[in-house]
This record gives structure tokens, C-alpha cells and sequence, in this order.
């Protein structure tokens, strides 16, 4: 069965997303598959994205992580097109602001069974990167070796 996949989304607001999984080839790092998974803004309504939607975007991603083995790995851009940041989070560059908001869905869920490990890059020059990787509790060392491996890659 392929990994890769992608699921379209239509949000309460018309907005259209892609959300697409695609395992990524790092040989040797880990036992079972990564795959990154990305958010698509397809077609924009100009309108505010509400909770419920973030939310059910997110049990997707939860129930693609559930019915495969693998370490889900989600870099936050640094795209500003099309993302309202709400004025009290307005001095967040939108990679950080994506990245908060990520974590705060994440904690939203009863993530028993689930880990999370968490990758910011300070980069001066480029902006900092903000990286999550995701597992099942019983892939946790592949987790650990991705996250390893990931921040060796920055160090060189």
C-alpha cells in the first residue's frame, strides 16, 4: 500500500485545502517510513479559518498516523500569503505562529499512544525553522533517531 496520498478538504467557509502525505527517503534513519505531511491551500474565501475546521483537519492527519506506521515529520513555512494572524499574535513570523498553533491543537487531542517531538533551528539568516515529528508510542526510538538525524543534517 502507498503512503503517499493526498485528502482534499473543504472548510465551513468554502476554503479548499490538499492535504497531502508523501514518505520522504532517508535510508538508514529509521525503521519504518517518514512522511511529511503538508497543508494545501487550494482556494482561499478570505475568510478566517474557525476552530472546527483546524480541528477536523487535524483528526485526519490523527487518523492517517493511526492506521499507518510511521514518524509523520511537518516543517511550519515561512509563506505569509493567505494566513491571518490574529493581532495579539501579530509579532510572530507565520512559522512560528503555525508552529504554536499546531502545538495547541495537538494538546486539544487525547493523544494516549501518541508522541511528539519538536525541531527549532535558529537561522539567522533564513528565518527559524520550526519542525514536528510525530509517532505512535511504540515507534518512539524511530521518532528519537529521526529527530537525531534531522538535527545532525543542521549541524554541518
Amino acid at each position: 500500500m502507498s503512503l503517499d496520498i493526498t485528502i482534499p478538504y473543504i472548510s465551513s467557509v468554502q476554503s479548499k485545502f490538499l492535504i497531502n502525505f508523501k514518505e520522504v527517503n532517508y535510508e538508514g534513519i529509521s525503521s519504518i517510513p517518514i512522511v511529511d505531511v503538508s497543508i494545501v491551500l487550494v482556494e482561499s474565501k478570505n475568510k478566517i479559518l474557525p476552530l472546527k475546521d483546524l480541528i477536523s483537519i487535524c483528526r485526519l492527519i490523527k487518523e492517517y498516523l493511526i492506521n499507518n506506521q510511521v514518524v509523520l515529520y511537518y516543517y511550519c513555512d515561512t509563506n505569509s500569503d493567505n494566513i491571518k494572524i490574529s493581532v495579539r499574535n501579530k509579532e510572530l513570523e507565520p512559522q512560528e505562529f503555525r508552529h504554536k498553533l499546531f502545538n495547541s491543537l495537538y494538546r486539544l487531542f487525547s493523544n494516549t499512544g501518541i508522541v511528539k517531538d519538536e525541531i527549532i533551528i535558529e537561522d539567522p539568516a533564513n528565518n527559524t525553522h520550526f519542525i514536528s515529528l510525530i509517532t505512535k508510542t511504540i515507534d518512539k526510538e524511530n521518532l528519537t533517531n529521526v529527530s537525531i538525524a534531522v538535527q545532525q543534517m543542521n549541524d554541518k
